[in-house]
């Protein structure tokens, strides 16, 4: 059995793969068709994944990377088998690619990423800046996992991670976005954080999703903002490290978020990071810099969230924390916008969710 691959037109920059199939096919197959992609990252001396390879050399590190495998595979086993075959496909051990997508689970992790949603009679609105190291900029992509049995998704993906930790949109209606969240401490009876959303991200319906983020306890920390299309409702849900804490968008409020704990008591052993943390503060300045945007430009439609998010103070530009994407969508209009390294592009929801590339602008 195998999948079947089609290469799409990019959009705003991004290369667009499209796999369909079964589980494991697709899973191999995405793994071989970024073969080069991912060893190209693995061996880049003094980046992300090859520090973080020095890293778990260290007796604590190492018992807690192991203890970390040990609880996923139990909880989420059909999520850590997909990261198994992803590494069988791209040739490379298995331990590393967990080491990669265990970034944030281990220990304390600043990274970036920002937030808007916004639910109205008439729009649902979500918007999300993918922030991350400015050298990954010409490695991300878009793909679509179509696999049998699950809703299709569509990722802005980096090669050698779960496609999970990032933006999300599925064929379920349903979009997400992912900030990374600070713990010092991890649960380490917890799940790797890419799984548990991966794991969300497979539900038909937006309660299965919510109930999926609340259900297990990520060892690191995440915060899942997840719009429902179906359910007309958006969420904003905090998991680190066993504390669990959402809200729902009051209708016609602006929710804002950035990478510290605004839900989930950050103050708490584990958790609190130091009052002069540089990320803390970076974080921080940026929520402010957005919440004036958003009460400057509005937040009436998507182009206003996408203004917002690509503000000065939001936008991020330095070397260590660029904005890599930004992505926009109103679920009740069927509309998503993408802007990376090209011109915004702007097209219908649903079919980006199939794989389809259909332009509406």
């Amino acid at each position: 059995m195998s999948a079947s691959v089609e290469f799409l037109e990019p959009v705003s920059g991004l290369p667009w793969t499209v796999i369909r199939g079964a589980r494991e096919p697709v899973f191999r197959a995405l793994g071989e068709l970024h073969a080069e992609q991912i060893a190209g990252i693995r061996a880049r001396a003094g980046q992300q994944w090859s520090e973080l390879m020095t890293r778990v050399q260290h007796p604590l590190w190492a018992d807690r990377l192991s203890r970390v495998i040990e609880r996923t595979t139990h909880q989420l086993p059909i999520e850590a088998q997909e990261l198994s075959w992803m590494a069988v496909g791209a040739g490379l051990p298995e331990l590393d690619l967990w080491v990669y997508n265990l970034r944030g689970d281990l220990g304390r992790d600043g990274i970036g990423c920002s937030d808007v949603c916004l639910a109205t009679p008439h729009r649902l609105l979500m918007g999300h800046n993918e922030d991350g190291d400015a050298a990954l900029a010409g490695d991300i992509r878009l793909i679509t996992l179509d696999i049998d049995g699950d809703p299709s998704c569509t990722v802005i993906w980096y090669p050698g991670m779960l496609p999970a930790n990032s933006f999300v949109a599925t064929s379920a209606g349903l979009a997400f976005g992912l900030d990374h969240v600070p713990v010092v401490t991890p649960d380490l009876d917890g799940c790797g954080r890419h799984f548990v959303a991966r794991h969300a991200q497979r539900q038909p319906d937006g309660e299965a999703a919510r109930a999926a983020v609340a259900g297990f306890s990520c060892a690191g920390g995440f915060s899942f903002d997840i719009a429902d299309g179906p359910g007309r409702r958006a969420d904003i849900v905090e998991n680190a490290a066993g504390r669990v804490r959402g809200v729902c968008a009051p209708p016609d409020e602006v929710l804002c978020h950035t990478n510290h704990l605004r839900l989930v008591d950050g103050t708490e052993p584990g958790l609190r990071v130091a009052d002069d943390d540089e990320w803390m503060l970076e974080s921080r300045a940026r929520r402010l810099a957005l919440t004036a945007a958003v009460g400057e430009v509005g937040a009436d439609d998507a182009a206003s969230v996408r203004a917002a998010l690509r503000a000065p103070g939001v936008l991020n530009r330095r070397e260590d924390l660029w904005t890599l994407a930004t992505a926009v969508v109103d679920l009740l209009a069927d509309t998503i916008t993408v802007q990376a390294r090209g011109d915004a592009w702007t097209g219908s929801f649903a079919a980006f969710a199939r794989g389809e590339r259909a332009q509406t602008e």
